[in-house]
């Protein structure tokens, strides 16, 4: 049981260190859903394709077609962000190909090796749906604490609260508060089940 725990959190410090770029990136609670949803689709293609392949095509193969659709599901994203807002789609199209290839991502392009994995799929669509989470809300916590407020609207933050929230050093500040909460988190219901 031990080796479990140290396994899941390890796969958890894992991939809030794969989607560390897109945290110093989501500066505001716009760009936070730009990069949330693009992550949603992106990661919900990758491991659709790794699930539903043929076993037969083999490991690498998959991976490769896997990896293929995650960068056609980002086209399709950033696309559909470019019609929606443009304003929008001009501020995040360099980062928005980076989801591509974060690290959750390029796990999930992994064809699950057992039929138990195979099983347990929609897991991953839940956790998907957590990382994409934490994406918009780490956005509109950074526009919060740089202006004192919260704005759908895709314009450049007023930096009156707190300026430095809003540059990388603040993602850094705020990352490393959430890292600390989370470890506390992690120290806590590991004392609770002894």
């Amino acid at each position: 049981m031990a080796n479990e725990d140290k396994g899941g959190s390890a796969a958890a410090w894992t991939a809030f260190a794969g989607l560390t770029p897109l945290y110093v990136f989501s500066s505001s609670l716009s760009i936070g859903m730009a990069l949330g949803w693009t992550f949603l689709l992106v990661y919900a293609a990758s491991s659709a394709l790794a699930l539903l392949l043929p076993a037969a095509m083999g490991r690498k193969r998959i991976f490769i077609f896997a990896l293929a659709a995650s960068s056609v599901a980002c086209s399709l994203s950033a696309s559909f962000i470019r019609i929606i807002d443009p304003f929008l789609f001009e501020s995040t199209y360099r980062r928005l190909f980076l989801v591509a290839f974060t690290v959750p991502v390029l796990k999930s392009a992994l064809m699950p090796e057992t039929i138990a994995d195979r099983e347990r799929a929609w897991e991953n669509v839940v956790r998907g749906l957590g990382y994409a989470a934490t994406i918009v809300v780490f956005g509109a916590l950074r526009e919060f604490m740089a202006s004192g407020s919260i704005s759908i609207i895709a314009e450049h933050v007023s930096t009156s609260l707190l300026p430095m929230m809003a540059q990388p050093a603040g993602a850094m500040v705020l990352l490393a508060l959430s890292m600390a909460g989370f470890r506390l988190a992690l120290t806590l219901a590991r004392g609770a089940d002894r």
